[in-house]
Formats: structure tokens, C-alpha cells, sequence
């Protein structure tokens, strides 16, 4: 029984010896957590709130909000019609045939280049009306989209066999298709009609010298 005692006393104390290492820990992280969120609270409601809320959200989402919804809404139009486009007329194996060949070089197409050049101009009109890097990246990866999305009901061939494209993974191969080859035009396309803009709006009103009412 003193043994038993010897043994429960030690245990209460190691463990009241430890409940106050904690609640000391816990009392300094408190008080450290609540300095480093004023202090971020601080910063942010600065200059990095103003950049956030101004340049930074105008260059992720556009200068309006409408235009941005409507080209939100536009974007599952291309898609829908250039996958029946696609589907109807050329086909997804032509295209496949078309993109291999000209990445390659080894049987470059126009088609291809036309089709890119105008997905650029597409991204350089939204940047330039709107700004807006997601905006334009939707809107440009649509028809990239609905062009991989025609992938599905097709029969492809592997070293270990063939088989038909599922739509999980026509969908799967569709986004990989929009995301890898859609954003990097969408960036050319954005920062082509900023720059356009810039160019305008620092030379469009200044095409010759100044008069001399304006030097007087």
C-alpha cells in the first residue's frame, strides 16, 4: 500500500508537472498566434488589400463582371459547337492525324495553324476588352476542349489491344487536351492584348507634336 501510494503520488504530480508545461505552451501560442494575426490582419488591410482587390483581381478576373459572365456563358457554346463541328465534318481521327503531323513535321496543316492563330486572336479580343486571365483561359480552352471531347465512341489502338473511349475518359482526355494545350495560347492571346492596349492607350493620343496652345 505505500508502494501503491509512493507510485500514484509521483504519477499525480508528473502529470500536474505536465498539464502545466501545456497550458503554459498553450497560453504562449495563444498570444503568439493573436500577435502574428494582427500583425498579418495590418498588412493585408494595406497596400496588399489594395493589390489584391484592384490590379490583381482585375488580371485574374476581368474589369467587369458581365462580360466576364458572358463569356463564362459562351464558353459551353464553342465547345458544344466545335465538337459537332469536329464530329461532323473531319472527324476525330483527321484531327488526331492533322495535330501528329504537325507537331512533328512530319505533315504540317494549315487547318492547325489557322485554328490556333484564331484561338490567339480570340484570347488577345478578350484580354484586350475585358482583361481577365480566367476568363480568357476558358474561353479559349472551350473549343480545344469540345475538339478532345469527340474522342469518345472512338476506337483506339495500343500495343496490348484496342478498345472503345469510354466518356469518363474522353471527358478525362478532353480537360488534359484544354489545360495543356489551351492555357499556353490563352497566355500568348492575354498578354498580346494587354500589351495592345498598353501600346494604345500610351501612343494612341499622342500621333503628333504638340500644338502651341498646349506648350503655352
Amino acid at each position: 500500500m505505500v508502494a501503491f501510494r509512493r507510485l500514484t503520488d509521483a504519477t499525480r504530480s508528473a502529470v500536474w508537472a505536465m498539464w502545466r508545461v501545456i497550458r503554459r505552451f498553450a497560453h504562449s501560442f495563444l498570444s503568439l498566434s493573436a500577435t502574428v494575426y494582427a500583425r498579418v490582419g495590418a498588412i493585408l488591410s494595406g497596400p496588399v488589400k489594395q493589390f489584391v482587390v484592384g490590379p490583381l483581381r482585375v488580371a485574374l478576373l476581368g474589369q467587369r463582371r458581365d462580360v466576364s459572365l458572358f463569356i463564362a456563358l459562351l464558353s459551353p457554346v464553342l465547345t458544344l459547337g466545335t465538337a459537332w463541328w469536329v464530329g461532323s465534318t473531319i472527324g476525330y481521327d483527321t484531327l488526331t492525324a492533322w495535330v501528329r503531323g504537325t507537331w512533328f513535321g512530319t505533315d504540317p496543316s494549315l487547318a492547325i495553324f489557322l485554328a490556333i492563330g484564331g484561338l490567339v486572336v480570340i484570347g488577345a479580343i478578350s484580354a484586350a476588352v475585358n482583361s481577365g486571365l480566367l476568363p480568357t483561359s476558358v474561353l479559349v480552352g472551350a473549343p480545344v476542349f469540345g475538339a478532345g471531347v469527340t474522342r469518345y465512341g472512338t476506337t483506339v489502338t495500343y500495343s496490348w489491344g484496342t478498345h472503345v473511349v469510354s466518356l469518363p475518359e474522353a471527358v478525362g482526355i478532353a480537360g488534359f487536351f484544354a489545360v495543356g494545350f489551351g492555357i499556353p495560347i490563352a497566355l500568348c492571346g492575354f498578354v498580346l492584348g494587354r500589351a495592345l492596349c498598353y501600346v494604345i492607350s500610351v501612343y494612341g493620343g499622342h500621333s503628333g507634336p504638340p500644338s502651341p496652345v498646349e506648350n503655352a
